[in-house]
């Protein structure tokens, strides 16, 4: 079964006008994958970094987009568990800029029938990954402290949620103007413009968090996550915004990551506090099982009305660069849909 499909493709590297639609052949689905209609797809700051050649392992030519929900077309040999008209979703890195597109059916999860597509999408990407590091990686019980940064953006307020529902209890860093978001949540804001953070969080919570999640890394790290743990703590570091700010290399910034970097063993040793780093996709690809079940339990949440991942904007496909622009501009709260 072959057929054509629409996508927003980038030749080369650049600014949001490199993203073009195109019409592209699409050959039948082969040993193992399976043909899926996009319903909804996520625009994810990885896409931007991706778009610059900031991106590790991902080079232009290429189409963005690393998630969608749609549903199976079609069915290659040797693909068992799904069915044709089955709604599903999966976490893909790169290719789901798009109206139709094959995919390996190992990456594909059972998505409820339910909520509206954005909503789901919504969770696939930040939702697995929040879900991951809080309950995989960081390890925390019911009335400990966790510290949060970015708490009003797509992975912090779901961790927000998250710890909510655990009994953990959550500090988040915003800007003021955020400070509503984050209460809604069950947060305590630390407005980090304003505030000295690691010292604010090691007052509210009595000595130090437990976890802290940290997206920015470089000095940030070690002044705002390892200074804010308690003994026996852990910083999870997932990104390093700092480096690639407004999806553009930041050389000073990058410097300082680096330099950064430099942790004394005997300090961790002599205190119990680690650092540990957390990358979506290689946990997808090692550990394939978790990956599967925890998504599963992410959008069975969404589904429950448990957690409710916040929907910034929803665009068409063919508007990918708009969406890119408006991610890029961190004037919006959430998470950014594109629909075929």
């Amino acid at each position: 079964m072959s057929g054509t499909a629409f996508e927003m493709h980038m030749a080369r590297t650049g600014g949001v006008e490199v993203l073009q639609g195109r019409e592209v052949a699409l050959p039948p689905p082969g040993s193992g994958e399976a043909r899926v209609t996009i319903e909804a797809a996520g625009v994810a700051f990885a896409d931007i970094v991706m778009r610059t050649g900031l991106y590790p392992g991902v080079k232009a030519p290429v189409t963005p987009g690393y998630d969608f929900v749609g549903r199976i077309e079609a069915l290659g040999p040797d693909v068992q568990g799904f069915s044709v008209g089955q709604r599903v979703a999966a976490l893909t890195v790169t290719g789901s800029y798009a109206s139709r597109r094959n995919i390996e059916a190992r990456y594909l999860v059972a998505a409820p029938e339910d909520p509206p597509a954005e909503a789901l999408v919504a969770g696939v990407l930040n939702g697995l990954t929040a879900w991951q590091m809080f309950h995989r990686v960081a390890g925390s019980a019911a009335d400990e402290w966790v510290l949060v940064h970015g708490a009003a953006g797509g992975v912090g307020g779901l961790l927000l949620e998250l710890a909510r529902l655990s009994g953990v209890r959550a500090i988040g860093t915003a800007s003021a103007g955020k400070k509503a978001e984050v209460e809604a949540k069950g947060g305590i804001h630390i407005d980090y413009r304003a505030e000295a953070v690691a010292e604010r969080a090691l007052a509210i919570s009595g000595g130090g968090v437990v976890a802290a999640f940290d997206h920015v890394g470089g000095p940030h790290l070690k002044a705002a996550s390892m200074a804010a743990l308690r003994d026996g703590g852990t910083a999870v570091l997932y990104g390093g915004y700092d480096a690639t700010k407004g999806g553009k290399a930041q050389p000073a910034a990058m410097l300082k990551m680096l330099l950064a970097d430099r942790l004394s063993a005997l300090k961790l040793f002599s205190s119990s506090r680690g650092v540990v780093g957390y990358n979506v996709t290689s946990w997808r690809n090692a550990r394939p099982g978790p990956y599967r079940e925890d998504l599963a339990r992410v959008l069975s949440l969404i589904a429950e009305g448990a957690i409710q991942p916040k929907i910034a904007k929803v665009l068409p496909l063919s508007e990918a660069g708009e969406a890119q622009a408006l991610l890029q501009s961190a004037k919006l709260a959430g998470k950014i849909v594109l629909k075929p």
